[in-house]
Formats: structure tokens, C-alpha cells, sequence
């Protein structure tokens, strides 16, 4: 599958935004739907580590069509102005997801790197500098991201292997058994795991380079939300360049402050049509319709070793509401949009 560039209409915008002007050194894109308050909470946190820089945090609104523009505008002119002037608000006519805001916000403005920054996240002091300094002295280093935690510093598993066919057997399973024997094979990377090679880091904030982007493209609009950070990192890898993390950089990230699938996930209530049409995209990407056929079916034998739980007369556990139904509903709705390859990261990337 070909993934282009900043399509000729962004350039535009990219040319009249930076004529006259040097590129910036760090643009960090924020996207903003419907989460006002969170926006302001990560700006409050973030912009203090941009002064000295060549830096702006550059805030998108996915059309929430809820007054955020006006909130946030309003909010800016109460800020003191060496603040304000590291902020540009820009309003998308549409939400078009995760990765259409992304894009439509580093279109905005030309930099060295991009640091994309969910809203729902609060940086520790000192995170920005750590991660630039760690990207700048190593150029091997396609995508960074910090350690991931909670407001109280428990750790996020944020780092992963890729999504695989075994990687579903095991997640369907959720047997404890199944998840050690198939170590390996597990999607997440906990951080007392040394050594391991990242496929990739959770999105919720990376720092990536800008000529990176040009060389691979930018991010799949195809994906709503979700796997489109997986889909990235894996063309950042095929592309020659390594995915890491700087854990000396620390960023509070509120899951579930912009989404809801995280929030009905550990609920156990049904998760939104997306993150499943998104699941489907990524598996047709790996390998076509066969590809995801056996994920599915992995999924479906975990789950069946699940219940077989029942047989010793022990619990099968909680499960999130007409999942299995999900999977295949995404199977056959799931388009892989105008790739005719088999797969578009090679051999090595498809097998599961």
C-alpha cells in the first residue's frame, strides 16, 4: 500500500504558515474533542517546558461542536502572555479521528519534530527536554516515547509487541497459564523486561522526526481510533528506524479522558463499532481477509479455553459485552482501502 505525503493541500497550508519564518524546533500537537478542561490541565503542564525553545503547542479541535474553540480562546486571554503566544488554536470542519486531527495539526506549522500529546495527559517537568535530548543523540530513533503513568506514578504498560495472531489467542484466553507460556507472544512489554525490542509505544504521547513523516507519510485517516499507533510504528521500523522509550521522562496519562473504549473495556460494557472496524483495518494491512480470519479464530479458541473453565467449576471471569459478536461484524464490514498488496510490511512483519 502506497502512503503518501502531506497531500498538496497541507503543504499549501504548511508554505503560507511558515513563509518568512525559521521551522520550529518542537511542535506538539494536542487534539481536542470535546475535553476543554483536560486541554487546559496538559497546556498548564507543558507550556512552562517550552520556554527557551523554538517551540509551539499547536491545539486541534476535531469539530467537537460544543463551544471548546470559544472556551479555549477565552481561557488564553486570561493567561499571562509569554504563555499564550506558545498557543495556536486551529478548528477542524470535521472529525475525522485520531489520526486526521494529528495530521491536520502538523500541516500547520513546519518543525524538527513533532510531539504528538493527547489532552488527557499532564507532563512531568523536565519530560520534554529529556525526550528531545534523547532523539536528538540518536538518529537511529524513528519514534520516542516517555514512561506512561498514573497521577499517583504507578506505571502504564505503554511500550508493546505488535498485535498477531497469537497475540489474540491470548488475549481472548485471559488465562494467566496461556499469557506465560505464550510470553512472547504477548502484545504488552512491562518495564521490568529488559532488553526487549519495541514495536511500539503508545501514542497517547510520542515524539517523532519530521522528516520521517515525509519519508513514510502520515498517519492512516482510514483508522477512526486506535491500531493506527501500531500500523505507524510498524511503517517507522520498515522504514530502517527504531522505536524506544525514555523512561527518565515521565507523563501522567488519564486513560480513558478521551475515549471511551478504555472506560466500557474495564466496565465490561460493549466497546464502540470503531475500535473493531480499526482492529479489522490492521489485520487486513498484515495480510488480507485470510489474515484476519485467523485472528478472529485465534480470539475464539482463547475464549473457548476460557470457558472451559467452567468444566472445573471455577469462573470463567468477567468479559466485555458481545465481543466475539464484534469481531465479526468488523470482519465483515472491514475494508483495507486501496492497498492491492498482501501485505505492505513484508514477510517478516505479516507472520503471526
Amino acid at each position: 500500500m502506497d502512503f503518501p505525503a502531506f497531500p498538496p493541500e497541507m503543504a499549501a497550508i504548511k508554505k503560507q504558515t511558515m513563509e518568512g519564518r525559521a521551522p520550529l524546533k518542537l511542535a506538539v500537537v494536542i487534539v481536542n474533542y470535546c475535553t476543554p478542561d483536560l486541554v487546559q490541565d496538559c497546556l498548564k503542564s507543558l507550556v512552562p517546558q517550552l520556554s527557551g525553545l523554538n517551540a509551539q503547542a499547536i491545539v486541534v479541535d476535531n469539530a467537537s461542536g460544543d463551544h471548546s474553540i470559544e472556551l479555549l480562546e477565552h481561557w488564553l486571554k486570561s493567561c499571562p502572555a509569554g504563555f499564550s503566544t506558545k498557543i495556536r488554536l486551529c478548528a477542524s470542519s470535521v472529525n475525522g479521528g485520531f489520526s486526521a486531527g494529528n495530521n491536520f495539526g502538523m500541516s500547520q506549522v513546519e518543525a524538527e519534530y513533532y510531539l504528538l500529546l493527547n489532552s488527557d495527559t499532564i507532563v512531568r517537568p523536565g519530560a520534554i527536554s529529556l525526550l528531545l535530548s534523547r532523539m536528538e543523540g540518536d538518529r537511529t530513533i524513528g519514534a520516542l516515547g516517555p514512561r506512561l503513568e498514573y497521577l499517583d506514578g504507578q506505571q502504564q504498560v505503554s511500550r508493546f509487541r505488535r498485535r498477531g495472531v497469537t497475540s489474540e489467542l491470548i488475549r481472548g484466553a485471559q488465562i494467566d497459564l496461556v499469557t506465560k507460556l505464550l510470553k512472547s507472544k504477548n502484545t504488552p512489554i512491562e518495564l521490568n523486561e529488559p532488553d526487549q525490542e519495541l514495536d511500539w509505544v503508545s501514542f497517547a504521547c510520542v515524539l517523532l522526526r519530521s522528516d520521517i513523516v515525509t519519508q513514510i507519510g502520515r498517519m492512516d485517516e482510514s483508522f477512526f481510533m486506535y491500531f493506527e499507533d501500531i500500523e505507524y510504528c510498524l511503517r517507522i521500523k520498515r522504514a530502517g528506524y527504531s522505536i524506544k522509550q525514555e523512561l527518565d521522562a515521565r507523563v501522567v496519562h488519564l486513560r480513558g479522558g478521551t475515549s471511551s473504549v478504555k472506560k466500557n473495556g474495564n466496565a465490561r460494557k460493549r466497546v464502540p463499532a470503531y475500535f473493531y472496524q480499526s482492529r479489522s483495518r490492521y489485520f487486513l494491512l498484515l495480510g488480507g481477509r485470510p489474515k484476519l480470519f485467523a485472528a478472529n479464530l485465534a480470539w475464539c479458541a482463547g475464549r473457548i479455553l476460557r470457558y472451559s473453565k467452567c468444566l472445573l467449576g471455577r469462573a470463567p471471569g468477567p468479559s466485555i459485552s458481545g465481543e466475539w459478536r464484534d469481531l465479526w461484524i468488523g470482519f465483515l464490514s472491514g475494508k483495507k482501502g486501496t492497498n492491492k498488496k498482501a501485505s505492505p510490511y513484508g514477510n517478516q512483519v505479516a507472520q503471526s
